[in-house]
């Protein structure tokens, strides 16, 4: 069976004469273009591009493939256009899970569906909610929120569990116990912005109030992991956000007696508001974390 898509990605990748330009137009990233058109060299049996850092040009033969099949692939792509009613997907998603976690989701969305965009915002998750039950946003990806909602229509399917933890160099001396609720309330703890669902999971899985804490100072989690780094102190984070920058600044969870419960994560949808994109994305979403069980 011939694979229409490879020759409709080569014919946009030749015109460009640029990957990137060319993954820009199909909405695909740059490895999987360049996947796709190793995929149709190794079909064909030959090299179709010269690729050089000043972009890629067509081989002899790929400059006669292109010369055949042009033509009828801009028919089929107008041809598709002309019938296809393709729908864009409004995606609400905390910017971080966007870059850490979810970015090989809408690659494999992409690759499914070349003529379907994925919008993304960035609100507080309370926005977010509002705008899924107003027919705004089409999905969120996030953790669980704990604000709730008396909307029947929204659902949220419940995809794992993330692990929050407080996290400090390896000079800060206090590191070395065990240390009790009474210490880190007398510490200087840095966390994400009071509404969070991090801080709100910390704080209920403490049974404990905002005031109860001498000296909370809040930042995004980069900031956190380049402040705790220098800086006595411990930083409440997300553990899978943040492990590389652990890594890097050579940075340790801390020892408690008490036990924050992990927080669940997963995607909020409308029940009534329904598109086949939409379900195709959510079908991969779902397979991508099944997954990784």
């Amino acid at each position: 069976m011939v694979n229409l898509e490879l020759y409709k990605i080569f014919v946009t990748v030749a015109k460009e004469e640029n990957i990137t330009k060319a993954s820009q137009k199909l909405n695909l990233t740059q490895p999987a273009v360049t996947k796709h058109m190793k995929n149709l060299e190794s079909l064909l049996g030959t090299k179709l591009f010269i690729r050089s850092n000043h972009g890629i040009k067509l081989t002899q033969k790929g400059a006669e493939l292109y010369e055949d099949i042009k033509d009828s692939v801009d028919v089929l792509i107008n041809e598709e256009n002309k019938y296809l009613k393709i729908k864009d997907i409004n995606l609400g998603i905390h910017s971080t899970i966007l870059n850490k976690i979810f970015s090989d989701c809408m690659s494999e969305y992409y690759i499914k569906n070349t003529n379907s965009k994925i919008n993304v915002f960035n609100q507080d998750n309370e926005q977010m909610l509002l705008e899924l039950k107003n027919g705004v946003l089409d999905i969120i990806f996030s953790k669980k929120i704990y604000t709730k909602t008396n909307d029947k229509n929204i659902k949220f399917i419940k995809l794992g569990e993330w692990n929050e933890v407080l996290i400090a160099n390896q000079n800060y001396k206090p590191k070395n116990k065990r240390m009790t609720l009474k210490d880190i309330k007398n510490t200087t703890i840095y966390m994400p912005k009071r509404t969070s669902a991090t801080s709100h999971n910390f704080f209920e899985s403490l049974n404990c109030k905002y005031e109860d804490f001498k000296d909370i100072k809040h930042a995004t989690y980069k900031t956190i992991t380049e402040i705790i780094k220098n800086n006595d102190g411990v930083g409440l984070v997300t553990k899978e956000f943040v492990e590389e920058e652990m890594n890097k600044y050579n940075l340790c969870i801390v020892n408690t007696q008490f036990h924050i419960k992990p927080i669940e994560f997963g995607i909020y949808i409308n029940r009534e508001r329904k598109f086949k994109e939409l379900n195709t994305f959510i079908q991969i979403i779902e397979n991508h974390f099944r997954l990784e069980k």
